[in-house]
């Protein structure tokens, strides 16, 4: 008797064993497969679209010679260009003298002073827009002020506000990235540069500065990427159509097409993502162009100052913090005053909260829970994902690294429009739905998790894992047993950032709501764009007041972390 043998049976045997003894390859490939539906197919969707003549209906070039024949879209490009090179040029005149001294002196309240800093970043961009309007709008609280005694100022609106608005809301990125490579640089060769009798200014322009120039470069793409991908504060700023920027021309083409062929939207969305694309390289080979190197020796303490100078600068930083944190006391001060028409009035009244919650409906209910959905779905895979591609090396964790980061680069109206298009229909019917805004709030917020979780990742000793495994436990167990808890302190973080991020999010949402499935950054952007302030500053008070209260209970969790020692989550 003659025995066959069954190579595809014997195949699959293996193939089943292998998953069973390495879980971590069905996750990576059941992760590559959603992230290919729903971060591959729209930002393909819209490629084709783009190249299929809007006009003739061929394969071609047509709608980006339409494009770049056309003043008014030419002009959307370079005001983008504009607002984002001007908000991040003073994004970086803030965030740097603030992070050097920072890394560099001890002064009174230093703590409390870097708190009120990072407190920037609590609303989402456009309700600090709105604030600027309620101070120097053509009604606002100064512009009044200013023509009671006979002095008109100029308004806040156009591409000068636009990057104001931005830059005080962004400049915390330019102050946290590059204060921790600050933090990193040798005292000794700093001290060697100073031994040599050169002046302070001069060692930290030859020798600090190229040392953290990765750093700067990292940073200003940061606050470059977020002004150009930003929605909400040119559409409020730059009053819609009087001064288009590529995010709100995207969305107002998008709406003119609704039932036609949307080929000019998706050309105005490619652009913006090979803009994008072209500022990650670009940044790239500026942060690797010089080879300068640190020599590994302990970092500079910050220094004791004598009392006087110490509350002077302390004075001076905190003046100039207070008045990057003051859209958050206008929009809170205001939503309390007495509005009449569109100014405000000087006394207190509940008057706008009443108003706000007749009018809210489900928009409170809906970002609460839309935001704890996706923030339980990017805790999750952001942890397991961070893990996955900090421990493997080969093709598919390089894949889904890449595809990951993609939609931190993507403008989130890009996205949104995208989603619209191609879960539209069968077989995944998805616009109009709350599984649509949960899922978009999702992916554009997994590479903060996994980013958070990953560097964490990167500090764990791969003895403990290897111990583990000695002993009998299964990866997956191991992975809970030992791995989570380790991570607990970069989960916490990134949870923390991706909370704000998500609740506060507008620009791939407002394309994809519907009456029932409104947000409050929605409801807050519609009152401030359709002029009712004291409702608006009463919503934008609730994201902050949301925002800030979530913040402190991440703070607490990390406290007892630090406190209990390790624990399970």
């Amino acid at each position: 008797m003659t025995l066959i043998a069954h190579p595809q049976k014997g195949r699959a045997e293996r193939a089943w064993q292998a998953l069973r003894t390495d879980p971590w390859t069905l996750v990576a490939l059941a992760s590559l497969a959603f992230l290919v539906v729903f971060v591959v197919l729209p930002l393909f969707e819209l490629l084709r679209q783009s190249v299929i003549g809007q006009e003739s209906g061929r394969f071609g070039l047509e709608n980006f010679i339409t494009f770049f024949e056309s003043r008014y879209f030419r002009r959307a490009l370079g005001n983008s260009f504009l607002v984002a090179t001007l908000g991040t040029l003073l994004a970086l005149l803030i965030g740097l003298p603030l992070a050097f001294v920072f890394a560099r002196y001890d002064f009174p309240a230093k703590r409390w002073i870097e708190v009120a800093i990072l407190m920037s970043m609590l609303s989402p961009p456009f309700v600090g827009a709105y604030a600027w309007i309620l101070m120097f709008g053509r009604s606002g609280l100064v512009t009044e002020a200013g023509r009671s005694i006979g002095l008109e100022l100029p308004t806040i609106y156009g591409p000068v506000g636009i990057a104001i608005a931005s830059a005080f809301g962004l400049y915390p990125l330019v102050f946290l990235v590059v204060r921790g490579a600050l933090s990193r640089v040798s005292a000794t060769i700093e001290e060697a540069a100073a031994s040599l009798g050169r002046p302070p200014v001069y060692v930290i322009w030859s020798v600090t500065l190229p040392l953290v120039m990765p750093a700067v470069v990292t940073s200003a793409l940061l606050v470059f990427l977020g002004i150009i991908s930003d929605f909400g504060t040119p559409a409020i700023l730059g009053e819609g159509e009087r001064y288009p920027v590529l995010a709100t021309l995207a969305f107002s083409l998008y709406l003119s097409e609704i039932g036609a062929e949307t080929g000019m939207a998706a050309t105005t969305s490619m652009i913006l993502v090979g803009l994008a694309l072209a500022l990650v390289l670009v940044a790239r080979f500026l942060a690797t162009r010089r080879l300068v190197a640190n020599d590994g020796a302990s970092s500079r303490s910050p220094e004791p100052l004598p009392p006087r100078t110490a509350w002077m600068m302390a004075a001076g930083v905190a003046a100039l913090v207070l008045i990057a944190n003051m859209p958050l006391f206008v929009v809170v001060i205001s939503s309390f005053l007495e509005v009449r028409g569109v100014v405000f009035q000087p006394a207190l009244t509940l008057d706008n909260y009443t108003k706000a919650f007749g009018a809210l409906g489900n928009a409170l209910t809906n970002s609460l829970i839309y935001a704890s959905v996706a923030l339980a779905l990017t805790i999750v895979a952001g942890t397991a994902l961070g893990y996955y591609v900090s421990r493997r090396t080969g093709p598919l964790a390089r894949m889904l690294d890449l595809l990951i980061m993609i939609p931190y680069v993507v403008p989130g109206t890009v996205l949104g429009i995208g989603y619209a298009q191609v879960f539209n229909g069968p077989p995944l019917f998805l616009t109009g739905t709350a599984s649509i805004i949960a899922m978009v709030y999702f992916v554009r917020k997994l590479p903060y998790m996994m980013r958070a979780s990953s560097s964490i990742v990167y500090q764990i000793d791969r003895n403990l894992e290897e111990a583990s495994l000695n002993l009998g436990v299964p990866p997956g167990q191991g992975f809970f047993r030992i791995m989570v808890p380790l991570m607990r302190p970069g989960v916490l973080a990134g949870a923390s950032i991706a909370w704000v991020e998500i609740f506060n999010e507008l620009s791939a949402s407002i394309v994809l709501y519907t009456g029932a499935t409104r947000t409050l950054p929605i409801a807050a952007y519609q009152q401030s764009l359709g002029g009712d302030v004291g409702m608006a500053a009463a919503y934008a008070t609730m994201l902050i007041v949301v925002t800030a209260a979530a913040l402190t209970l991440f703070t607490l969790a990390s406290r007892g972390q630090k406190d209990k020692g390790l624990g399970l989550l």
